[in-house]
């Protein structure tokens, strides 16, 4: 019924949206956006990336607890232990590991440690921000690069009836400005 309604009386223009993807295509899109799904959700390696790279930036002390980790157990496990065998052997010279000099070699050796970790920390903020700035890019780009759709103008028409009353209006209009015309041509001496 509705496609007679049209044919006599005509349809409004509208906008229609219509994909820009093949049916290939949006599968394809619709899997990577599942995937990208899974490695966020719970368990997913991006979230998990994600929670650190937030922790470091956010100066979380047990990120960097963690991250300190294997320096501060490089530092009791070689460290101390060369410097103690180091002065161990100037006992007879009145030296040894209760001297000042072991002390202060130890204190150094921290204080060492200490600015390397400080230098790492920076290194290690500085990463993440870039890490966390380029995954936002990328899903970003990918989200607003993706058009799934277009909107397209579709123009409506008058249909038979408009047609036809449009038709005969134009006609009544020429008679009748004809007619006037030469009612108007004696009038003005043109005749």
């Amino acid at each position: 019924m509705a496609g007679l309604w049209e044919s006599l009386f005509g349809k409004k223009d509208k906008f229609k949206q219509v994909s820009n993807l093949m049916p290939n295509q949006q599968q394809a899109l619709n899997q990577l956006l599942g995937q990208l799904g899974g490695l966020s959700g719970p368990g997913g390696s991006y979230g998990g990336a994600q929670d650190y790279l937030s922790q470091i930036l956010g100066n979380s002390p047990e990120a960097f607890s963690q991250f300190e980790a294997p320096y501060r157990q490089e530092f009791e496990q070689k460290t101390i232990p060369g410097l103690a065998e180091r002065f161990a052997g100037l006992n007879a010279m009145g030296g040894g590991l209760s001297s000042s000099g072991f002390g202060q070699a130890l204190g150094g050796a921290g204080a060492q440690l200490q600015s390397q970790l400080a230098g790492l920390h920076g290194a290690l903020r500085q990463g993440a921000s870039g890490q966390a700035l380029g995954q936002y890019n990328q899903l970003a780009n990918l989200g607003l690069g993706t058009r799934g759709f277009e909107n397209v103008y579709q123009p409506g028409n008058s249909g038979l009836l408009g047609g036809i009353a449009g038709g005969l209006g134009n006609g009544i209009g020429q008679i009748g400005g004809s007619a006037l015309l030469m009612k108007l041509l004696p009038l003005l001496g043109m005749v």
